[in-house]
């Protein structure tokens, strides 16, 4: 059985307050990088260095993200995948809605004999 009008509704209002939740958010992708490095005939590591990577109105950016700043814009991150996800859920959700409201109030056989 379909879930009714009133469930959907609800499930959306839901969706809507997780959204609300989200007050901070970038969008792109964090990442470590390393710079190696040659000393006294060894190999080594720099770093960790960040970087937020993305798209922004059909343009790359990128920029250096300090290290002590690095947890914080790793959640904001996520905090953007996660309103994403949300904002597809509201979709489908809506979509559902409109579905269930415009159906007959009763279905119609299909006509169909066997």
């Amino acid at each position: 059985m379909p879930p009714s009008s009133s469930t959907l509704q609800q499930q959306r209002e839901h969706v809507l307050e997780q959204m609300r939740a989200l007050d901070t958010l970038r969008r792109g992708t964090l990442s470590e990088q390393f710079f190696k490095y040659q000393q006294a005939g060894k190999t080594l590591r720099r770093g960790p260095y960040f970087l937020l990577q993305g798209f922004f109105r059909g343009k790359k950016f990128a920029e250096r993200i300090a290290a002590d700043k690095a947890g914080q814009v790793a959640q904001q991150v996520e905090n953007y995948r996660r309103f994403q996800a949300l904002a597809e859920r509201f979709v489908t959700l809506t979509d559902e809605l409109t579905r269930l409201a415009d159906q007959p109030e009763s279905k119609k056989n299909s006509g169909r004999r066997k």
